[in-house]
């Protein structure tokens, strides 16, 4: 497969960027020692040992090392390590092993963040911002019975509309209401996957376009 492009991020690494769109970064002596510059062919040997070996190598280091500065929840950390240029499948790798060893557990951040923020925060923001940090609504359900009996305290009181959670989420992607159809489907798909109500996320999404 042909390598396209080549392009610097920041004065250490480079974003590879493949024929087919795929892409990813490598630092400049990895670049190196790969022999990779833009306008050659790249074998399929090294591009699996570049996908499976090189860069989930790194990306678990990567994810150590800002799990040793602060807790962080799965989507934030999948966020961190995309930002920093990693693939999804590497991202998985990454996700996977850190996990392994219970160094991320959206349950325990919830626990962990109702007992730091309860004294400074109603049950309906800490729902808000624990579901703006991507826990799943089946996790914030658990935990909220837990710690108060029933998450009707949170979720079921007059005041609390997860449109609320959804308009802020899809304005931290960026979402304007002028997305391609995959674009969409995808946004959609991350919501689905949270268990959202999806007459609320269609709503919210539609009136982007008011």
């Amino acid at each position: 497969m042909l390598i396209e492009s080549v392009e610097p991020v920041g004065k250490d690494r480079s974003r590879v960027t493949l024929e087919d769109g795929r892409s990813f970064v490598l630092y400049k002596g990895e670049m190196r020692i790969l022999k990779l510059k833009e306008n050659t062919d790249l074998s399929e040997e090294v591009y699996r040992n570049i996908m499976e070996t090189v860069l989930p190598k790194r990306a678990k280091l990567r994810a150590l090392n800002l799990l040793k500065t602060r807790a962080y929840t799965e989507y934030g950390l999948r966020k961190k390590l995309s930002e920093g240029g990693y693939p999804e499948s590497v991202t998985d790798i990454a996700i996977s092993y850190v996990k392994s060893f219970g160094y991320i557990n959206d349950r325990q951040y919830a626990l962990d963040y109702i007992g730091e923020q309860s004294a400074r925060r109603s049950k309906k923001e800490l729902y808000l911002k624990l579901s703006q940090k991507g826990i799943a609504k089946e996790v914030l359900d658990g935990v909220f019975g837990e710690i108060y009996g029933s998450y009707k305290d949170a979720r079921e009181d007059s005041s609390f509309d997860e449109t609320d959670v959804i308009l802020k989420t899809l304005r931290k992607k960026g979402y304007t209401g002028d997305e391609s159809y995959e674009d969409r489907q995808k946004i959609l798909s991350y919501f689905y996957r949270r268990g959202f109500e999806m007459d609320s996320v269609y709503r919210a999404m539609d009136s982007f376009k008011e």
